[in-house]
């Protein structure tokens, strides 16, 4: 390879990792609701926008979802790896918390999400 060759690979690289960076942050809104499932079942929808702690029971175990500041947390389980617990909060669209042992998945959701509507039915 020449020196050609690299600096063209390079651009092209960089351009992509630019590109990518700049689709996150453009599509990246903050939600209104988390979506609690255990088990692949719905739970609870709980607005970001108000300070609350909610208890998840599982059949295995408990969680204890902690939604603060517009953003939710799981800050304490009962799991034996407690992988959830070390999650970063979450607060825009898409976003996720997992805790495989009991089965939850907690996921930010938009006002349209809540209401039914969604980008199929538009």
């Amino acid at each position: 390879m020449k020196r050609n060759d690299i600096i063209l690979i390079a651009s092209v690289l960089f351009i992509a990792i630019l590109s990518f960076g700049l689709y996150l942050a453009a599509h990246s809104e903050p939600g209104a609701f988390v979506r609690v499932v255990v088990d692949g079942e719905e739970q609870a929808v709980l607005p970001l926008n108000e300070d609350t702690t909610y208890e998840i029971e599982t059949d295995s175990g408990v969680n204890l979802l902690e939604i603060s500041d517009g953003a939710a947390r799981i800050k304490e389980a009962d799991c034996p790896d407690k992988l959830c617990v070390h999650q970063k909060k979450i607060q825009k669209q898409g976003e996720s918390l997992v805790c495989l042992p009991h089965k939850v998945i907690v996921s930010v959701i938009s006002d349209e999400e809540e209401d039914g509507i969604d980008a199929i039915a538009q």
